[in-house]
């Protein structure tokens, strides 16, 4: 204004004026807009401090503003959380940058869009979060979690806020909220969720201790285990679940592992509420904080009563026999060894017996396995009563068991202790309501004179015991050098003697029955021979004994059973005579299931008549079980088949079964008859034998006659039958046609009958 002023009042007086030189009116004016020029100048300066100071105090503000806006954006960023904000007029959307981050997507990438954020919602979850956005403008807020599906296939985890803006009218303006991405937080809870299952449902029990040992946390299985609850124990020390000895044997362990390591394990005791101590397998384990400082001590335990007791069993079985409970083999052949080495340091003598039970697989075959095992358990029971504590007795399979003597003096003391065991082990066993009859054959090792290794003295005790095999069971036989080609011979001859039934190199010789009434032939009996072809011929003694212990006598039975037939049948043919033949039939070919069909199908096949087929038994064959031979006999019987008891006298029959027996004939032992006429009772023996047989209904056979005092002797006592090398050896086919069929040998025969002293 001054100046506008100035330049018009120089234009007027020229460019030399100055002030001083304006009229009054002039200088009254330049007054007042001086003073108004003042005036208004301290305004403008007034009003420029004024925005000069609101500018400064805006800019502290935005100061301010950034800074808690770039706070605000790392609490975001620090906790996953995204904030967004939908205008409802305008449908724009602005979010912030820890949104786009949720998104997977840089900040500022694109701008915010509704469908975006949507697009992204897992498909399983959608319906969720359409039906969020109407809730919210019912109940003008509402949260809920659910999943975001990224590229390629991570799945998030979300917790979305949401609530609604009014305007001044109370009109919605707005939707606002915020978004936080808690897929950690979700593992971590599923995490405790398997931590709290693993604790509350583990097999184990679990405690949970403060830094002092104090008991703060139990569960269920822990209850279950010590009887106590969570209620009963906490706040308690652990040393109440520990037996007091225990806890002070194993405190000391336990703290120096947990010091050094941080960790314990091993096999303790621990008390039940009940008082009773229970052996524990137990763990314990230390928790620390960031500091290293103890914080929690974490005991993991588990009875394991029932576990060693099964450990126990399982040892048990894996070294004893589970049907008689003594030692097996495997144990047997460790306390062998043990054995040897204390006779050894000793200089002690020892004795190993191996023992078999004669027969024992017929017992088996005919009453069922479950007799034969109840024979087992008693004959280990006599064992173990009849033996010393120091003695080692075992099972090593079937019927087969092994004796260990230690510090035997000498083999009288061992025979001694052998014979006691024949004797026990010989008396009648009661199987399912029936009398069985058994005996042991023994075989006997010494350490050290018949070996110095366990192997050498089992397999000579068991060389042994096939000696006394052979020399007529129930007895036993010390070991001696000459046994191993005894025992060599005898397994050459097993084998041969299979391959004799595969080559048919046994051949049957007869040899003839006389009738004394009818003064002729009344039959012949058919033995079996057998000639190798190396050996030459071998006794039956030998052969019959090994066919019955390697299970060949039934075939062998069965051979000869359909050879005397087709020969029955042959001579039928030939001579126009049926001959009465005899054959003999082992004991366990007696009690086989297939003997009576067997014989059916024979008689049918060589058409033998009724009553010119004897099967002859010996009485210790039929006593072995004498509910079923009496079976078999009354079966064999009804095909027309005679029946005889040979070698009687020689076993140990009972005349109660004898009589319930379906026998024809009796055939008196040649052991007796060898000796009728010599000093003794055989004599007598022979005519009590007749004359029971008489009373009984039965003829007899008296075998092995060789003079003629001994035919003189029977036949006074009306024996019915002679047989013996008096009148004929067994004899070929070809000479037992002879002696058969001649008149001369008929004639010879009658002059020998009626020859008297």
């Amino acid at each position: 204004m001054h100046r506008l002023l100035k330049r018009q009042l120089q234009r007027i007086y020229g460019k030399d004026y100055v002030r001083e030189q304006a009229s009054e009116k002039e200088q009254q004016l330049y007054a007042q807009i001086e003073e108004t020029y003042v005036m208004h100048g301290q305004e403008r300066k007034f009003l420029e401090h004024t925005i000069d100071v609101n500018t400064m105090e805006l800019n502290e503000k935005n100061q301010i503003m950034s800074e808690a806006m770039a706070t605000l954006a790392a609490g975001q960023r620090l906790n996953n959380t995204g904030s967004w904000k939908l205008d409802l007029s305008t449908k724009t959307m602005e979010w912030s940058d820890e949104l786009y981050r949720i998104f997977n997507a840089q900040p500022g990438a694109f701008a915010p869009d509704m469908m975006y954020a949507l697009s992204h919602v897992h498909p399983e979850d959608t319906m969720l979060v359409d039906s969020e956005m109407e809730q919210v403008m019912q109940a003008g807020k509402f949260e809920t979690n659910y999943r975001l599906k990224m590229e390629p296939s991570e799945i998030k985890y979300v917790h979305d806020y949401r609530e609604l803006i009014l305007d001044a009218a109370g009109n919605p303006k707005a939707v606002q909220g915020i978004i936080q991405d808690v897929t950690k937080k979700h593992q971590a809870e599923i995490q405790l969720k398997l931590y709290a299952d693993v604790f509350h449902n583990a097999g184990e029990a679990i405690l949970l201790t403060d830094e002092k040992r104090r008991i703060i946390a139990v569960n269920q299985t822990f209850t279950e285990v010590t009887g106590y609850t969570i209620d009963d124990v906490y706040g308690l020390g652990t040393e109440m679940l520990s037996d007091g000895e225990v806890l002070r044997r194993d405190f000391i362990a336990m703290s120096l592992a947990l010091q050094k390591e941080g960790f314990w394990s091993g096999e303790t005791q621990a008390k039940h509420k009940d008082g009773r101590v229970f052996p524990a397998r137990m763990s314990i384990s230390v928790s620390r904080d960031y500091t290293g400082a103890i914080t929690n001590y974490i005991g993991i335990f588990a009875d394991i009563a029932e576990m060693k007791k099964a450990q126990e069993r399982i040892h048990y079985l894996a070294h004893h026999d589970t049907l008689t409970g003594l030692i097996n083999r495997h144990s047997l052949e460790d306390r062998l060894e043990q054995a040897l080495l204390i006779s050894h340091r000793r200089s002690e003598k020892m004795a190993v017996m191996f023992m078999d039970m004669d027969r024992f697989k017929l017992v088996n075959d005919t009453l069922g396995h479950q007799a034969g095992d109840e024979m087992l358990i008693e004959i280990a029971k006599r064992i173990r009563q009849n033996t010393r504590e120091s003695d080692i007795a075992a099972r090593i399979g079937g019927d087969e068991f092994v004796l260990v003597l230690m510090d035997v003096s000498d083999a009288l003391v061992v025979a001694d202790m052998a014979q006691n065991l024949v004797d026990v082990l010989s008396r009648p066993y009661k199987l399912q309501g029936k009398s069985v009859n058994s005996s042991p054959s023994i075989g006997i090792a010494i350490y050290p004179q018949d070996g110095l290794m366990c192997d050498a003295l089992m397999k000579n005790a068991d060389s042994a015991m096939y000696h006394a095999k052979e020399l007529g069971r129930n007895g036993y036989q010390f070991f001696t050098e000459a046994l191993n080609q005894v025992a060599k011979e005898r397994r050459e001859l097993e084998h041969d003697l299979r391959e004799a039934l595969a080559h048919e190199q046994f051949t049957l010789v007869y040899q003839p029955q006389i009738d004394t009434k009818k003064q002729n032939i009344y039959g012949v009996e058919a033995l079996i021979r057998w000639f190798h072809p190396t050996r030459g011929f071998v006794m039956p003694d030998v052969f019959i004994g090994i066919a019955e212990q390697s299970k060949l006598v039934v075939p062998l039975g069965n051979w000869v059973l359909e050879e005397a037939c087709r020969q029955h049948q042959a001579w039928k043919k030939e001579f126009g005579q049926s001959v009465r033949i005899a054959v003999n039939i082992s004991v366990q070919h007696l009690l086989s299931s297939d003997l009576v069909e067997n014989i059916a199908i024979l008689l049918r096949k060589y058409d033998v008549e009724v009553g010119k087929l004897s099967i002859e038994i010996t009485e210790t064959a039929a006593m072995i079980d004498p509910d079923l031979a009496i079976s078999q006999l009354h079966a064999i019987r009804s095909l027309g088949v005679d029946l005889a008891i040979d070698d009687f006298g020689t076993g140990y029959s009972s005349l109660v079964y004898l009589k319930s027996m379906p026998i024809d004939t009796l055939k008196l032992d040649r052991t007796f008859v060898s000796e009728i006429g010599k000093h003794g009772h055989d004599a007598e023996i022979c005519a009590a034998t007749l004359a029971l047989a008489h009373t009984l209904g039965l003829s007899v056979v008296g075998e092995g006659v060789e003079t003629l005092d001994q035919q003189q002797f029977l036949m006074q006592r009306d024996c019915e039958v002679l047989q013996g090398y008096f009148y004929s050896r067994p004899l070929s086919v070809t000479d037992v046609e002879a002696f058969m069929f001649t008149d001369e040998n008929v004639a010879d025969i009658q002059k020998k009958l009626s020859t008297k002293n």
